[in-house]
């Protein structure tokens, strides 16, 4: 995104004496009461690298249920089918599963839809192949809650269903065996945010201890991956499962992430969520967005070094492929945002007869960024519209979607994304109503989001000491963003273009005496417009591309000082 016409706005400072309080810097406690900390306690929780912060998971509704028929399952030696969604959040969710019930005696049967053919969510179809294969316990992971005559399909062929699942769920729940789902009415447990992994961790667990067997920490890695995936709130236990999860992902023996982590050129042993999100994850969702998932999950669930290679290759190339034609569709849409004149509608509406379902999600993505404004990108079929949506902070789409009041054939997910399939001869009031739905909701809000900034410090204040205090802060991601800083007035002492074509800007810049690296990733065509003095806005890390880590700022945004 285009950060320089986004204006910047400092986050809330804390009260007087909060310092004090902590036994803290001034500088250091601001850090934290930006990021929730309020007490002692509270410091004590969120810079906590054990697993005493995560929450008993027989705290979850229905676990109990959950845990007692697949207990009697591996008791019975019973066939168990465990199908997962396609995204990346669903197919670690189901290795981490498949691979549990294994280290427990069973046979799982994995399953992952075809989400061109399929869809999200259970179908009759696989169903009853399940069954047919002799499965006899269906567990779900990231999908199910919505799927209540599939369910009672599958009891009427003699299986029982257990979901996990962490999708809001509609007005008439199913009735399966057990629904764990933390967004339930009824629901107690102390976190709603966990994702399809986390929850498939959460179910692990607690079968482990059920069975009397030591609490399955190895099977983390999976769960930080599909928690990063997800772009869930890095807040509460999640940040905990992907701060455990990432210690271990660093030292990982599975073949195919390793394998996955050298195709993409990401070095294992410092791994954190930025090089999930942006190495690791795109090639896992690749198979999913292109076609079938279920090459992810053999990446995942092998232990054959040369065959994982062989995946993680194919991976890399369709990765490489989807990017092309995410470029293409997204060309597509904003052309057509242009030529409608949408940039201030209420509600960004695109939609094509030749996109592929699996870059929907990525298209409605990048609009909704751009314009600030919750995004719907469709498929247009013969006699049907599939769509999914994204929105922006403090609008819950699902919400949103379900007071249209609008018959959809096909409709799930969350308060930040959504998907849904529609007749076409019912597109159009349900546009109108959606709009009208958003506008109300949006309350007259326009423009683009804030760059909210920590604080102001000079950059004679940054050190390693500064670097090592906000790495302590990490994993960073949605809920717990990096901090970002100001440093007014700045003397530009060096610039460069650096990268392919020039596409990012190296500079020196100098405050107080000191000098200090800078990098402008993706702001190479601004080098021409580079004033002399500037007012920075920035993160702090370690350039280490020598060998010997030097400081350097990563800067988001400039402009010149006044």
């Amino acid at each position: 995104m285009d950060t320089a016409a986004r204006p910047w706005r400092a986050r809330p400072a804390p009260p007087p004496g909060f310092a004090d309080s902590l036994g803290l810097s001034p500088f250091y406690a601001h850090l934290l009461y930006n990021r929730g900390v309020r007490s002692l306690d509270d410091v004590e929780t969120y810079l906590a690298g054990d697993r005493r912060h995560l929450h008993d998971p027989m705290l979850l509704p229905d676990m109990t249920a959950a845990v007692g028929r697949l207990a009697l399952a591996l008791e019975r030696r019973e066939a168990i089918a465990v199908y997962g969604d396609f995204d990346t959040d669903g197919v670690t969710g189901t290795a981490l599963l498949c691979q549990a019930l294994r280290e427990l005696g069973a046979a799982p049967l994995p399953y992952i839809p075809d989400r061109t053919d399929e869809g999200h969510g259970l179908n009759a179809p696989a169903v009853r192949g399940l069954r047919e294969r002799g499965a006899t316990v269906l567990v779900t992971v990231d999908c199910g809650t919505a799927s209540g005559d599939e369910i009672a399909l599958a009891s009427s062929l003699g299986m029982d269903t257990i979901v996990t699942d962490h999708h809001s769920p509609p007005a008439g729940l199913p009735s399966p065996v057990a629904l764990v789902n933390p967004h339930r009415e009824d629901a107690t447990y102390p976190y709603d945010g966990l994702t399809g992994a986390g929850l498939a961790f959460k179910l692990a667990g607690a079968l482990f201890a059920r069975l009397g067997r030591p609490w399955p920490g190895h099977l983390l890695e999976l769960a930080a991956l599909g928690t990063v995936a997800d772009v869930a709130q890095l807040t509460g236990e999640n940040r905990h499962i992907v701060k455990l999860g990432l210690e271990r992902l660093r030292q990982t023996r599975n073949t195919g992430i390793r394998a996955l982590a050298a195709a993409a050129k990401a070095r294992l042993d410092t791994l954190d969520t930025e090089a999930l999100s942006f190495n690791i994850v795109p090639r896992l969702n690749a198979a999913g967005r292109l076609g079938d998932a279920s090459v992810s999950l053999r990446l995942l669930t092998t232990a054959d070094p040369g065959e994982a290679a062989a995946i993680a290759a194919t991976l890399d190339q369709m990765n490489a492929r989807r990017q092309q034609l995410t470029e293409d569709s997204m060309a597509q849409a904003r052309r057509q945002v242009e030529e409608q004149n949408q940039a201030g509608m209420p509600v960004i509406f695109v939609s094509r007869p030749d996109w592929l379902p699996g870059l929907l999600g990525l298209i409605a993505g990048r609009l909704a960024e751009q314009h600030h404004r919750p995004a719907v990108a469709m498929l247009m079929e013969s006699n049907t519209c599939r769509a999914s949506v994204r929105s922006i902070p403090g609008l819950d789409i699902i919400a949103a979607l379900n007071d249209t009041g609008a018959p959809f054939v096909r409709l799930g997910g969350h308060p930040k994304a959504a998907g849904f399939t529609i007749a076409t001869a019912d597109l159009e009031p349900f546009q109108h109503s959606l709009a009208a739905i958003v506008r109300g909701r949006l309350d007259g809000q326009a423009g683009g989001p804030f760059l909210d900034y920590d604080c102001e410090v000079a950059l004679g204040l940054v050190d390693h000491n500064t670097v090592a205090f906000v790495q302590s802060l990490a994993p960073f991601g949605a809920g717990n963003p990096e901090p970002l800083f100001v440093s007014r007035g700045a003397r530009v002492v060096d610039a460069r273009l650096v990268g392919a074509d020039g596409k990012h800007l190296k500079m020196r810049v100098s405050q107080g005496g000191g000098i200090l690296d800078a990098i402008a990733f993706r702001q190479g065509p601004r080098y021409a417009f580079l004033p002399r003095q500037v007012d920075l806005l920035y993160t702090v890390g370690l350039d280490d591309w020598s060998g010997q880590p030097r400081l350097q700022l990563q800067v988001v945004d400039f402009r010149q000082p006044g």
